[in-house]
């Protein structure tokens, strides 16, 4: 993707929208020639990108193409693509053109602008977004298009784009942070696992949903989530298993945790990732409250409604 189309044109109600002003006030920069447009023969407006990316500069209005010039074609139709037909295959293709010329830069200025986009959530823009770019990644490694470097680098670049937006989230949320019915969560990765993209991903989902989170990091053994478990009378342990985990090495680690669970201090647990095999339904039926297998952030969230159900329904 070098550049692009341009000759995009956009409607003045898109305008309107990049440029974070009512379409009223687009209109009348059109009368007033301050901003190029053309008419269809059906009447309507049309804007070149171009041209309104060239008015915003003048007038200093920041907009989230801002930061792409020579590319804002091509993100601004990604994004279009994604608000409109859900697919981020378009975003996914761009990013992946820019990890091969090295702009991890780029890259992660695209993916602060995906996180703050109401429109696209948290859970979607964990699974569909983070994730499913890392997939992306991993399968350029294997095919030997991408050194381990550079994957490291990817990695650290979504890293930093998860921690900026726990920041923002935490500062926006700080006055109702506190009191104490506030329910307690450790979370990390299982040992072997030196990715730690998914659990910052819960840890921002629990933040958000009100949740205080001691969070442990990468690599860690199976018997320390138990016991920092009971040291914080927790009420949920959420682990991200090593891509991919076999069957038999998610039931060791029930099993290590069930040998540590204290029946005074319930908890539930959530593991997540990517399974080889099937797990026996029967490991799902021990002590826990709760016990669930995800492989996504949003099957995460039935769990943590059913957990709120009862939290609310039991004695405080």
């Amino acid at each position: 993707m070098d550049r692009f189309n341009s000759g995009l044109t956009l409607t003045s109600s898109e305008v309107a929208e990049l440029l974070e002003v009512h379409p009223s006030t687009v209109k009348r920069w059109c009368n007033d020639g301050e901003l190029i447009s053309e008419k269809t023969a059906g009447g309507h407006r049309r804007l070149n990108l171009g041209d309104v990316m060239a008015f915003a500069r003048a007038r200093h209005i920041a907009t989230v193409l801002t930061p792409f010039e020579p590319y804002e074609p091509h993100v601004w139709a990604a994004l279009q693509e994604l608000r409109q037909e859900g697919s981020f295959g378009r975003l996914h293709a761009l990013a992946m053109s820019w990890v091969s010329r090295g702009q991890i830069r780029r890259l992660g200025l695209l993916y602060d602008a995906l996180a703050r986009d109401a429109s696209v959530g948290l859970c979607r823009f964990c699974d569909d977004g983070v994730r499913d770019l890392m997939v992306r990644v991993g399968e350029a490694w294997a095919r030997g298009q991408l050194r381990v470097g550079e994957e490291h680098l990817v990695s650290q670049a979504m890293y930093e784009v998860l921690v900026k937006l726990r920041s923002d989230q935490r500062e926006q949320m700080m006055p109702a942070r506190g009191g104490p019915d506030r329910p307690v969560a450790v979370v990390g990765t299982m040992e072997g696992n030196q990715h730690h993209l998914g659990s910052m991903c819960v840890r921002i989902l629990l933040e958000r949903r009100g949740w205080e989170v001691f969070y442990l990091g990468p690599d860690v053994p199976i018997e320390d989530f138990g016991v920092v478990q009971r040291g914080r009378s927790a009420e949920l342990v959420c682990i991200s298993l090593a891509p991919p985990t076999a069957a038999g090495d998610v039931a060791r680690a029930v099993r290590v945790l069930e040998g540590l669970y204290d029946p005074t201090q319930p908890y539930a647990l959530a593991l997540g990732g990517e399974l080889r095999g099937d797990v026996d339904r029967a490991l799902l039926a021990g002590p826990f409250r709760d016990l669930e297998i995800h492989d996504s952030l949003i099957s995460l969230c039935g769990q943590l409604d059913r957990l709120d159900s009862l939290r609310a329904g039991s004695p405080r």
